[in-house]
């Protein structure tokens, strides 16, 4: 006799971009991987039955979705949540770590964060080497911190987990007179091996104009919406120079944070159709109760007339795109690790409030009702022989 199947979602309206689903369809998971979908799964595995069964009816059933820019180094970086803790509630399956550990500190993340997370967690690997170890002391005040050498052999032993650099040009208070010397040298560490750069903006002295042009395809700007000078807006509108530089194919990251989203410049690129690639919380020790989870930050970006469509794809294929992990994160296909969230679209006004003293109504909120990470609903212990914690994607 078959053993029992793992898990079967049924009921709810999958909403795949990556894939191009958008239609009622069950899931079916074995051995924490997605199994089948299609249309009246219970029946058509009845005769092997399930250990679980999840009623998704009236909820969007997504793609685990990928937060690109959080900050879970707890113990190490102050500026820190713990991601499990974050993840379990909001329907996130994979955090990437924005530059919390440098050359320096990378092996003891890698020991601690993502092998002891059942989220899986990968990095962006800071230009510092202390990473924000140092925060908040800036960590790019000094040149000699600024290794490339050291970046790059980090990179040559971690590269399962380490899919970008990360630098903040975020003032002198983080960058001291070194100007954007600090992004040059994680531009100069991730071209050794292909790997993009994202680059914090809020507080930067440089013009923007003068930063982008030091970008290249895949590089991302992240905090896009900040309402800080040197930002994406002048005069009102969008810079051209933030333009062209989607055109040549950099990527441009919300990373919400606890000062780095404000409505108004968020409703400038919505009147010219700028949508972020990438939605992303930059959630961390101070930034709640400004942003508590990504499916808040998402509802934001709703409230300001972004498609559901384009929503779920920048929390979804847009950042396994940009990371490299497409195909095996960031859809539902057969064979792929089950990693789902279950959300909920609920309608009615809701008020949201950004970083920078704006408020808005909405007339939507997504909330995650059901986090599953390797086929293991979130709560419920994982069984044996799925090992979430270290299911391999390929």
């Amino acid at each position: 006799m078959a053993s029992k199947l793992d898990l079967l979602v049924k009921g709810g309206r999958v909403l795949d971009p990556g894939e191009g689903i958008d239609e009622p369809l069950d899931i079916v998971v074995r051995r924490g991987r997605i199994e089948a979908i299609g249309e009246d799964l219970e029946q058509r595995f009845s005769s092997q039955g399930f250990r679980q069964v999840i009623d998704a009816k009236g909820g969007l059933v997504v793609p685990g979705l990928i937060d690109l820019h959080a900050h879970v180094y707890t113990g190490v970086c102050p500026l820190t949540v713990l991601a499990d803790e974050v993840a379990s509630r909001s329907g996130v399956t994979t955090m990437v770590s924005a530059g919390d550990a440098g050359a320096n500190t990378i092996e003891g993340f890698r020991q601690t964060i993502v092998n002891g997370s059942r989220t899986r967690v990968l990095a962006f690997l800071h230009i510092s080497a202390t990473g924000l170890a140092t925060f908040p002391l800036g960590e790019a005040l000094h040149l000699d911190l600024l290794d490339v050498e050291a970046a790059e052999v980090a990179i040559s032993r971690f590269p399962e987990i380490i899919v970008g650099l990360k630098v903040r040009q975020g003032g002198p208070e983080v960058t001291g007179s070194n100007g954007l010397e600090p992004l040059r040298r994680a531009i100069a560490a991730g071209e050794a091996f292909g790997l993009p750069v994202m680059v914090h903006i809020t507080g930067s002295e440089a013009p923007i104009g003068e930063l982008l042009s030091l970008l290249s395809k895949g590089d991302i700007v992240t905090h896009c919406f900040t309402g800080s000078p040197n930002g994406l807006r002048q005069d009102g509108k969008i810079a051209d120079v933030a333009l062209a530089a989607r055109e040549r194919g950099v990527l441009f990251d919300v990373g919400h944070g606890a000062g780095s989203f404000d409505f108004e410049v968020a409703e400038a690129a919505a009147r010219v159709g700028f949508w972020p690639d990438t939605i992303s919380t930059d959630i961390h020790s101070i930034s709640a109760p400004k942003v508590t989870g990504l499916p808040d930050v998402m509802s934001k970006l709703l409230a300001v007339g972004m498609p559901l469509n384009d929503v779920i794809s920048a929390a979804t294929i847009n950042p396994a795109r940009a990371i490299g992990r497409a195909g095996s994160l960031g859809s539902l296909r057969e064979g792929l690790v089950a990693d789902l969230a279950v959300l909920d679209l609920q309608a009615g006004a809701v008020e949201f409030s950004d970083t920078f003293g704006h408020r808005r109504t909405g007339k939507k909120r997504l909330s995650a009702r059901y986090t599953i990470r390797g086929g293991v609903v979130w709560g419920a212990p994982a069984h044996p022989g799925t090992g979430v914690a270290v299911l391999s994607d390929d």
